[in-house]
């Protein structure tokens, strides 16, 4: 050591020496730096001893903190390292590294495994600001509390011992040691040490008594051992005893408080009924399906029957998976079936027309191009011959009537022929079937109408291993696979009973990586499961098994008492990917046939894959049921239902479970509160790390965590119980014919067009192709003024009729006639198909398109009329059934269920004709179905006039009728000779009465509420297209509505209305603005009609700035997810008059900022309290909008006149100059003044205003610290104010003028004044008008103006003092009266050009 001491110091001395030399003028000479000697060389026995000295001296505590660590000299040994390497599974096992014998050798060792992330890294990332303000908040509370010190007593300041290990140095996440010696953080903290007596032993000493254990035995806590700690210096020991004892009896009254809001929804979970699985928790199985061989599948005569499920084409072969039932066992298994040798169906159409030369080809010439095309392509083996075929789907250069064509048929193990509009070749016009699906023609040629039992015969059993079915099975010709007729009786009719499993799934923002990451996942599963059985799933046997893993460690006796849970199997895994594997393994075990979940596929399933490639997890693939050995791409989120190919899933936020389920947000929360009339708690996906947290003393945070994910799971199979939205999505697919699982996750175009192409090919119609995007053309080309051709974008067709409302309170029975199914009734009336109705896109004259004719009465029953024929005729046929008392109940929900798809299948057939993305798309059919309907709509209102009945508003298939009576019987009378003269009119068309409303509130076109009469005694509120029914209002505006229409409904003289509504209000304002309606009450709801990043306007979409939040805390929003917010204000701000978006918040954002934000009670009462109750008032006379606003508590003056003038009729005032200034200026904005001393800001008030203004008669001064203002500063703040106005002008926003919009923006259509909100046709007017501007300036003007302050002060008490003000600051009201002036001599308003107004005459 002292060598190198030398060495140092001698080098210094040469480079000193050097630089001088270079100082004086002498040469520098450049020199490669040498490596220093940072180690000195020691042999192995050299180190050995200065190891052994170090040891025997005493422990070195490194940070001298009671987080810090004890390093007793030992040097670590990676390569002993006991932390297992996740990422790598193949087995290979680490070399041992050899220990080097010199420092320099050491460089080459093997570096440590990466640190995982601490808990630290999934906590929220805090701001700087938040951190500057909780540190204030914090040092605030400590300089407010009064300590009282003890006297200073001078100790060592030589470095302590830590008396104890930090739980750090613990990797082992293990906690289900004795608990009887660990002491909790309450009672052994840093603040409260026990001294006793006693001496540190050295170190060796120590480890050579030290028994050495796993989990939380290895802590030895000897009390012998701390007698040298002076625990004085610790500033706890003055803590008040009394103050602790009543802080511990608070937290137990916290702690009893969460208990009874727990209870409720922990209730539940105590009630559910879960069975043992059979090792749930065991070992991972092998990949292997030895089992199939001991399952006994096969009928005596060699054939398999098997009910299909699901289906995946891939490589040319279609493999369907379903169940069968075992003859041995008469266990149900599931099954994988795979058909080979398929073969595509093309179809060719020979040229029709003659070419220049007049020549028409031959089918030989036909059949030589395609051998052409397909020698191109690469097709190798196909056949081909001529047959006739008819087309009917509006393509201009295809025949309608029967053709001949050549139908091609080769495998699907060849290439694809490309997709042609038309002439592909010379003697080729179209080409039909290219890219037809396998399972579309096997279905279509096989006659499989959905999930069915099918009869494969010659079977061929077999392991390939493709699947992780228990059964694998072959069959070589697709015409072996058939289902069974129904005239068979042997054959199995009721559908096998399924597994299905509701997974839940929990993860975590990981902000370090910025990735999502899996901490807790439950697999609850239903074996043998019938989906029409009408028990609820919590009166079902199920097996439950959850896997969670810590982020740092489990808290204490976490695993013991997981172990120990009595409602299903809970695992505590070391790691995500134990988690991932152990859940591959749950599913693999079950064998699930469907997969229930909330937001799986958009959300949860998208994290699951992700986080398995990532982990590299093995067998991946058991999500779905074929096993595949590379990871295909992942697609965006929402999109990856391919992974679970084999599996059926049913996800209640899908499109298709959406249109099955009544609700708001579709939120798991609502959803359990209207379905399940259950209270579901929420977990705020920030506080997930908090339920994790390894330092607490007690583990039963994180296992409310845990069975909150478990009861998640069961809610998810309760509420698709509840909709039966299993059995009902079986019965629809049975009636299209398509995959079930496609109609689960919103296939409703797709059952359309099954349940054509079943019917059109049974006909011997070839079928258009599949494509994307729209069918409709884009544009088309019209006339100009010059006479040249243009193109311009095409309307929509048109729709319903809805007749102009005749507004106001009704309070006689009007009698609501209804046309049963009006759009399929009027395709059966007059005949409207494919093949009676010439789909071809024609224009008139005026190039409008013209209306194509129906059929005459000869024509024969088309496709269309025909197929709703007979789904009406069976739903008549089920309803018949279900009205015979002797059925049962489960039966009974059986019929209920068929009877609801048989209506809905007949009632979606007309939205395929003008579904723009549908494969049957006929603009022309749906336009005449429209037209039609338009049409009987305006002959029943004509009839309804001659019947002396007066119609007050008509809506599409519907009219209501005035019967002028107060008697029921008498309107009941009225509707039976009404409805009688109507259905006289029409073959198939029949029109019922639908409802009696008692009284009818009619405010605008699918805007009125009725008290509709239920069964003669009782009465029932009926609410269509009011603000109460829109989600983006809130439920204290609902309420607040809800009343006010009932008041005016009531029948109650109208003075005693309009008082309870005027008081209510009254009520209301005072509750609001004192803080006693919940917060709740508050909260908006807008869906995102878009990704939340695509928005163009971020800034005037309150949902989209909250949404992107959202998503910044790990949260999900994306397109159609509906988003909560309410508006809030921050310490300090005020309601602002116009835009609100950046001042909305989350729920959650809102209650984890305490006191920093208060909800905006003005903007709350004025704009969605107040707009709703005044269009419901508008018919009511004796109140208007002011006095309900007055009723608010909101200022008047602002709603003297409405927003909107709804009547077109010109508005009268006053001439400007017969105003007063307080008439003039009541919308002006004050000049609000800012003291530089106190920082108070202040209104600049009227000089006449002795009591309020700042301008005395020495100078203004500030009212609250009195402090003088310098003119300087008051002209440049109003200089800086008065350009905000003129800014605000330049801004050019619009408001709609219609109450009901009131869309906001910076936009001009090219419509002028139209509003741009799709929908709306209300117009737009300048929110902050010239106008405006130029009545702000005058007033600023007005504030200094010496004659005008003069005149106002006449007659007063004060006009000698305004007087005195006046003249002695007539310099400082010259200078700021001039800061105005120049920008008024700026304003257009101000100046008239009489010469240009009046240049027309002549003198």
């Amino acid at each position: 050591m002292a060598d190198r001491s030398r060495r140092e110091k001698k080098s210094k001395l040469d480079k000193l020496a050097e630089y001088k030399r270079a100082r004086e003028g002498g040469g520098r000479v450049r020199k490669e730096e040498e490596d220093a000697g940072l180690y000195d060389e020691v042999t192995e026995d050299q180190y050995r001893s200065i190891v052994r000295g170090r040891i025997q001296r005493d422990d070195f505590v490194e940070d001298d903190g009671v987080g810090g660590y004890v390093d007793n000299g030992l040097e670590e040994d990676w390569d002993g390292a006991e932390e297992e390497d996740e990422e790598s599974d193949e087995g290979v096992g680490r070399k041992k590294k050899a220990k080097s014998k010199s420092k320099a050798k050491a460089k080459d060792a093997a570096r440590p495994p990466p640190v995982k992330p601490t808990i630290s890294a999934y906590r929220p990332i805090v701001s700087k600001e938040q951190e500057t303000d909780f540190m204030a908040s914090l040092l605030g509370e400590l300089d407010a509390v009064p300590v009282d010190l003890p006297p200073v007593i001078s100790k060592s300041r030589k470095r302590k011992p830590s008396p104890y290990r930090s739980s750090r140095a613990y990797a082992d996440t293990s906690s289900d040691g004795p608990m009887d010696n660990i002491p909790s953080s309450d009672d052994f903290s840093p603040q409260k040490k026990i001294k006793t007596n006693g001496g540190m032993t050295p170190a060796v000493d120590r480890m050579a008594h030290l028994a050495v254990q796993s989990g939380s035995e290895d802590f030895d806590f000897d009390t012998e051992g701390y007698a040298d700690i002076d625990m004085d210096s610790f500033m706890a020991d003055d803590l008040d005893i009394e103050a602790d004892v009543a802080m511990q009896v608070d937290e137990k009254k916290e702690v009893k408080k969460e208990e009874s809001v727990e209870q409720a929804w922990l209730s539940v979970y105590d009630s559910l009924t879960v069975s043992a699985p059979e090792d749930a928790l065991g070992p991972l199985s092998t990949a292997s399906s030895a089992q199939t061989t001991n399952i006994a599948a096969l009928e005596p005569d060699g054939s398999l029957r098997f009910f299909w499920l699901e289906y995946l084409e891939n490589d040319g072969r279609l493999y369907f998976v379903g169940k069968l039932k075992d003859k041995i066992t008469n266990a149900w298994v599931s099954c994988c079936l795979t058909v080979e040798n398929l073969q595509r169906n093309v179809f060719v159409l020979p040229r029709t027309k003659p070419d220049e030369f007049g020549e028409v080809p031959e089918l030989q010439d036909v059949y030589n191009d395609f051998d052409m095309l397909r020698k191109k392509t690469g097709v190798k083996s196909w056949k081909a011959k001529f047959v006739k075929r008819n087309y009917a789907f509006g393509e201009a250069d295809v025949p309608r009537e029967e053709t001949q064509w050549l139908k091609v048929v080769y495998g699907f193990n060849e290439p694809q022929l490309p997709m042609t509009d038309a002439n592909p070749s010379p003697n080729i016009a179209r080409i039909f079937g290219t890219n037809t699906s396998a399972f579309e023609l096997l279905a279509l040629k096989r006659k499989i109408m959905g999930p069915c039992w099918l009869q494969i015969k010659n079977p061929k059993i077999e392991n390939k291993s493709y699947s992780w079915c228990k059964l694998e099975a072959t069959v070589s010709d697709p015409k072996d696979v058939n289902p069974f007729p129904e005239t068979d009786q042997t054959a199995p009719k009721d559908t096998p009973p399924l597994t299905v499993m509701s997974l839940s799934v929990r993860t975590i923002v990981n902000h370090q990586e910025n990735k999502r990451e899996i901490v807790c996942a439950t697999a609850r599963t239903w074996h043998n499961m019938l989906i029409d059985d009408p028990k609820p799933p919590e009166e079902l046997p199920c097996t439950v098994q959850t896997y969670v893993r810590p982020l740092d460690k489990f808290p204490p006796n976490f695993e013991a008492q997981a172990l120990a849970n009595g409602k299903g199997a809970i695992a505590a895994v070391k790691n995500e990917r134990m988690l991932l594997s152990s859940l591959l393994n749950a599913i693999y075990r079950a064998d699930p046939d469907v997969i229930v979940g909330h937001d799986f596929l958009g959300a949860s399933l998208d994290v699951l894959l992700h986080r398995m490639k990532d982990l590299k997890a093995d067998h991946w693939s058991r999500l779905g049921r074929f096993r595949r050995s590379k990871w295909p791409p992942i697609g965006k989120q929402g999109s990856n239902l391919k992974f679970l190919s084999g599996r059926m899933l049913c996800d209640l936020a899908s499109d298709g479970a959406k249109s099955m389920i009544s609700s708001t947000t579709w939120s798991l929360t609502e959803m359990c509160k209207t379905h399940l009339k259950l209270n579901r708690q929420d977990i705020d996906p920030d506080d997930t790390a908090s339920y994790f947290d390894g330092s607490v003393s007690s583990p039963e945070r994180m296992l409310t965590f845990v069975r909150h994910c478990e009861l998640d799971a069961h809610y998810h199979m309760a509420i698709a119980s509840k909709v039966q939205i299993l059995p009902l999505t079986k019965q629809l697919t049975n009636l299209a014919g398509n995959s079930w699982n496609k109609t689960l996750n919103g296939g409703r175009a797709e059952r359309n067009e099954y349940i054509l192409l079943h019917e059109f090919h049974r006909l011997k119609y070839i079928c258009p192709d599949k494509t994307w995007g729209k069918k409709s053309k884009p544009e088309v080309e019209v006339e100009d003024e010059d006479g040249g051709k243009t193109k311009k974008k095409r309307d929509k067709y048109k729709g319903g009729l809805v007749f102009e409302p005749k507004r106001g309170l009704w309070d006689k029975y009007i009698l609501v006639m209804d046309f049963n199914s009006l759009y399929p009734s009027i395709i059966q009336e007059y005949n409207i198909d494919f093949t009676t109705v010439n789909v071809d896109e024609e224009l008139n004259e005026d190039g409008e398109e013209k209306i194509a004719e129906p059929p005459g009465n000869n024509v024969p029953q088309g496709v269309l009329p025909r197929l709703i024929a007979t789904l009406v005729s069976r739903r008549r046929l089920v309803k018949s059934l279900m009205k015979d008392r002797s059925t049962p109940p489960a039966k009974l929900l059986q019929y209920d269920i068929r009877q609801q798809a048989l209506k809905l299948t007949a009632n979606s057939m007309y939205g395929c004709l003008g579904f723009e993305y549908s494969r049957f798309y006929a603009r022309p059919l749906a336009a005449l179905t429209t037209f039609k309907g338009r049409e009987i709509l305006t002959h029943t209102r004509e009839l309804a006039e001659s019947l002396d009945l007066d119609v007050v508003y008509g809506d599409t298939d519907s009219v209501f009728v005035n019967t002028n009576v107060t008697e029921l019987d008498q309107a009941l009378k009225i509707s039976d000779v009404f409805k009688q003269a109507v259905n006289e009119q029409y073959k198939l068309l029949e029109i019922d009465l639908d409802g009696i409303f008692q009284r009818l509130l009619l405010l605008q076109k699918k805007k009125y509420a009725a008290l509709k009469v239920e069964d003669g005694t009782r009465t029932s509120t009926e609410v269509k297209g009011l603000d109460m029914k829109r989600r983006e209002y809130c439920s204290l505006s609902k309420n607040v509505s809800q009343y006010v229409l009932d008041q005016i409904l009531s029948g109650d003289a109208t003075e005693d209305v309009v008082q309870k509504i005027h008081e209510y209000l009254t009520s209301v304002g005072q509750n609001v603005r004192n803080g006693k309606v919940k917060l709740e009450e508050f909260i908006v709801h807008k869906r995102l009609g878009k990704n939340p990043e695509d928005y163009p306007d971020i800034k005037s979409q309150p949902h989209v700035q909250v949404a992107l939040r959202m998503k910044l805390r790990g949260g999900d929003a994306r397109h159609g997810d509906v988003i909560p917010y309410v508006f809030c204000l921050a310490e300090g701000e005020e309601t602002a008059k116009t835009a609100q978006a950046d001042r909305a918040k989350h729920p959650e954002e809102y209650r984890k900022a305490g006191t920093e934000l208060k909800l905006d009670f003005e903007h709350y009462l004025g704009h969605q309290v107040l707009p709703p109750i005044e269009r419901l008032c508008e018919p009511i006379e004796g109140t208007d909008r002011a006095r309900l606003a007055e009723c608010l508590g909101l200022d008047p003056a602002r709603y003297r006149t409405s927003v909107a003038n709804a009547s077109d009729e010109p508005t009268f005032s006053s001439l400007d100059s017969q105003m007063s200034d307080s008439e003039r200026f009541k919308d002006a904005s004050p000049f609000v003044v800012r003291c530089r001393s106190c920082q108070v800001q202040h209104p600049f008030a009227p000089i006449h205003d002795r009591e309020k203004s700042m301008l005395q008669p020495d100078g203004p001064a500030c009212p609250q610290c009195q402090a003088k203002i310098s003119t300087g500063s008051l002209q440049m703040q109003l200089e800086i104010q008065i350009r905000e106005h003129i800014n605000k002008f330049y801004e050019c926003w619009t408001v709609c003028e219609d109450p009901t919009c009131g869309y906001r923006t910076r936009k001009m259509g090219v419509f002028g004044r139209r509003c741009l909100r799709q929908g709306c046709r209300g117009k737009v007017a300048f929110e902050y008008t010239d106008a405006r501007l130029y009545n702000q300036l005058r007033f600023f003007a007005s504030l200094f103006n010496a004659e005008k302050v003069t005149k106002a002060a006449v007659g007063s008490a004060h006009s000698d003092a305004v007087d005195a003000v006046v003249s002695s600051n007539l310099g400082f009201l010259r200078v700021m009266a001039a800061s105005v002036e120049q920008y008024l001599q700026q304003s257009a308003r101000r100046w008239v050009d009489l010469s240009s107004i009046f240049s027309f005459m002549k003198v």
